[in-house]
């Protein structure tokens, strides 16, 4: 992922886009729930988070329920191989960042 000097994304962007891209409520990606669907879309946002935020782990975890750092380290590293491995996550996460520039 590249982004401009000028592109400064808001964590609400990313939450916001995320959960419409999953059609999930905020409360549901952000909240505590383990359901698959709903902690795949969650460990998305975090790597999206981390990937085009200056945000640290710890705020990263504050935004998604009060998780805890390594919480946030953990969706990044998933998130990164399941794009490398599964052709649906890769076009999911692309799909999320297209939003995300054109919002």
């Amino acid at each position: 992922i590249t982004l401009d000097e000028d592109d400064i994304i808001a964590p609400i962007d990313i939450i916001n886009n995320t959960a419409d891209y999953f059609r999930l409520g905020i409360d549901e990606l952000t909240g505590t729930s383990r359901a698959q669907a709903i902690a795949t879309a969650r460990q998305i946002a975090m790597y999206l988070c981390r990937e085009m935020t200056n945000l640290s782990l710890p705020k990263i975890g504050q935004l998604f329920g009060g998780r805890d750092h390594t919480t946030v380290i953990h969706a990044v590293d998933k998130t990164q191989r399941l794009m490398r491995e599964d052709k649906e996550t890769f076009d999911q996460v692309t799909g999320i960042i297209g939003r995300i520039k054109n919002s």
